[in-house]
Parts: C-alpha cells; structure tokens; sequence
C-alpha cells in the first residue's frame, strides 16, 4: 500500500531552527555569549552546501521515491564558494531549505546541487584548503561569517572533548568487572591524606553517611582502583561530589588510579567494609588512627 511506502522512506533530516534564532540574537547583540550560543548549535546541526557534480560522462542518475540521488561511484563533487569583497574565499552552509533556496533564486548560474554536511566536515576541508578563509551561514541579509581561526579552535576543542569522553570510557571498560574476574580488596598501606580530607569535607555535610571506608581494589592482579564505601544511601549527587573533591589527587599522581564508589548495601561494598576500620564516622570527621602515618 502507499502509505506503508511512504512509512518505509527514509526521512529527511530534521533542520535546527535554533541555528536562524541564535543568529539573530547575535546580530542584535555581538556578545562572546551569544556567539557561544551560535557555536553549541552549529557543531549538531545539518547544513546544506550547494555542489557542482561532474559524473565523469555517466548520465544523470534519477531521484528515488525519497528524491535522493545514489550517484555513480566516481562522481567528482564540487562545493561552491564566495569571496568576499576583500578577495577571501569562504565555503557555504544553510541552515535550511528555505534559506538554500533564497540563495539559489538570486544567482545567476543555473541551479546547483545541495550536499548535506556537518561541522566537522567544513572544518576537515577547511584545514585541507589553504584558500579557504572560513565558512558564511546563510549568506545575504542575515549571513553569518565564520574564520578560519575560530573554526579551528572550536573543532580542537570538540576534539578535545570527545576524545576525554572515549578515554573515560575505556577506562570504566578497562575497570569493568567481567564474571570471572579476581577481585581482591585490601586496605592502603597509608590513606592519601590529599584525598581523604577533602572527602572527608563533603560527607561532613552529608548526614545521611554514617562511616566511609576506603580500600584499593586489583582485578585479575593488575588493574588498581580505589573503592570508597559510603554507610549511607545511594546519592548520585554527593557520589559527583565526592568524586570532584578527589579528582585532584587522582590527577596528581604519576600512576593514574580510578576511584569507584558504592555504597554498604552493595556486595562489592559489603565485601569492602569487612574486616576494614573506616576512616570517617558521622559526627567526629576525619578518623585518625594510632598507627597511622602522617
């Protein structure tokens, strides 16, 4: 039936109106704010890109039900360019059909084709064109000009984040504990002081932890990782809190050890206060043992 034809059509991508509405803003107010707020929107968004296509003397190929174009193999495809009075050359982005087609009314050329691209892509062929200055959104009453410096700087940062993103990942992977594992717990010789203070600081506010006990935990002997049980209800707020609190000190140390925290309900945190004295008690703080080392 057709209408399970149409149900069965790919969709066509959801355009952001954000991308017009912040642009907008800034137009109204140029503010480092209202150019962040561009940025955020810009490095999620599809953009159209109008392309001249060379198809090698292959015929044309026709739009399927969806109107897409599958194009032969060795097409050539060619993003258009403006200069700009000052003779810089800048790729194109829309932030719509609408503003694509306003565009392509007003040129005198015959109609081009439109490719979909994201930033990254403009940023990828940025690097690699040496002639390119940057990138103009929507160009003509409410263009939006983008350079090359700004561009790269936002594209490192993004790669920035994504890579600590991929590398936290791993690391919970890596400290992951699979069925089968080894899983020995074993109290630290000497508390880290520069951690455990700090901790200390944010359960004292937390009235509901009644002791926290710290141990190191080895997977299969080799994989190190601190495990700190809290005596109290899961709180994923004071978990985030704790866990910046020991951040710098984890970052400090020349061999990175991850902190992982339950709570003494948990089997692993049952198995973590067993037989451990904890080195903090609600309502006396910090507990300091005889032996301890300072």
């Amino acid at each position: 039936m057709p209408e399970q034809n149409e149900k069965n059509l790919p969709k066509a991508p959801a355009f952001n109106p954000k991308v017009k509405e912040t642009i907008a803003a800034f137009k109204a107010e140029n503010s480092p704010k209202n150019l962040n707020d561009i940025l955020n929107e810009l490095v999620r968004s599809p953009l159209l890109a109008p392309a001249v296509f060379d198809l090698q003397g292959q015929p044309a190929p026709k739009p399927g039900p969806d109107g897409r174009v599958q194009l032969p193999k060795d097409t050539k495809i060619s993003l258009m360019m403006v200069t700009s009075p000052e003779g810089k050359h800048y790729y194109l982005g829309f932030s719509d059909w609408d503003a694509a087609h306003e565009w392509q009314a007003k040129q005198a050329k015959a109609a081009q084709q439109i490719v979909l691209l994201r930033f990254d892509d403009y940023a990828n062929m940025i690097a690699k064109n040496e002639a390119a200055c940057g990138l103009v959104i929507n160009p003509g009453d409410n263009s939006l000009r983008l350079e090359r410096p700004l561009i790269e700087s936002v594209k490192k940062q993004k790669d920035e984040v994504a890579h600590k993103i991929a590398d936290a990942v791993a690391q919970r992977e890596a400290h992951r504990i699979h069925p089968g594992d080894t899983v020995t717990l074993v109290e630290p010789s000497i508390l880290p002081d520069a951690m455990v203070d700090p901790i200390c600081e944010i359960l004292a506010g937390a009235p509901g932890v009644g002791s926290a006990y710290l141990s190191v935990m080895i997977v299969n002997g080799e994989a190190r990782s601190y495990l700190l049980v809290l005596d109290g209800p899961k709180d994923d707020k004071l978990f985030a809190a704790v866990a910046q609190a020991a951040r710098p000190y984890l970052l400090s140390r020349e061999k990175k050890m991850d902190l992982n925290i339950t709570t003494s309900i948990s089997p692993m945190g049952q198995q973590g206060m067993r037989g451990s004295e904890p080195f903090y008690r609600k309502g006396i703080g910090r507990v300091v043992e005889e032996d301890d080392d300072e």
